[in-house]
């Protein structure tokens, strides 16, 4: 269970730890298995969004990968100094968390998982975790989520996250140690 690229592992399970249960976080690497998980972590977030969309599939397919890559490179730009770590249950990618750390506080860029990893309490187990971090370096944690992401929004309050502005199409919410 315990590799070198591994920050942080915890079990899934509430009395099980054996590794088939276990919730790890490792960094993203530059390597075609990943490129292609993140892609499609993207395209799971984006599926009702593009299941409206009055064009074909092909157009559906270039309009996601033109978001995806602008997605991507705002955030790289915005934030050049950020983990990207992919979120592994039983050693299989699940989702993606990107952390920027800097000494006015951590801000949560993008936290996405698959749908069959959603309803577990596994967003809940991973982001109680992550929040250590910030807890230890006494700083605050932020996140922005689209006002209309109800699920996300509770979650981030659920854990202890606060709403502290609005700034349309986003929340943003604040969590101090």
């Amino acid at each position: 269970m315990s590799r070198a690229s591994t920050r942080w592992a915890m079990p899934l399970g509430m009395s099980s730890s054996s590794a088939d249960d276990a919730v790890t976080l490792r960094p993203t690497r530059d390597d075609e298995a990943d490129r292609t998980f993140l892609y499609a972590l993207f395209v799971s977030t984006k599926a009702a969004e593009a299941a409206a969309m009055p064009i074909d599939a092909a157009g559906k397919d270039l309009l996601l990968a033109m978001q995806y890559r602008s997605m991507t490179a705002t955030y790289r730009r915005d934030y050049p100094t950020a983990r990207w770590e992919v979120v592994e249950l039983a050693g299989e990618p699940v989702g993606l968390l990107i952390t920027h750390v800097e000494d006015r506080g951590v801000t949560y860029v993008n936290f996405a998982l698959l749908p069959r990893a959603q309803r577990r309490g596994l967003a809940t187990r991973v982001m109680s975790r992550a929040l250590e971090e910030p807890r230890r370096l006494g700083l605050p944690a932020r996140v922005n989520v689209l006002a209309q992401n109800a699920a996300s929004l509770r979650l981030w309050e659920r854990i202890g996250f606060a709403r502290v502005a609005q700034t349309p199409p986003f929340v943003e919410l604040e969590w101090r140690p």
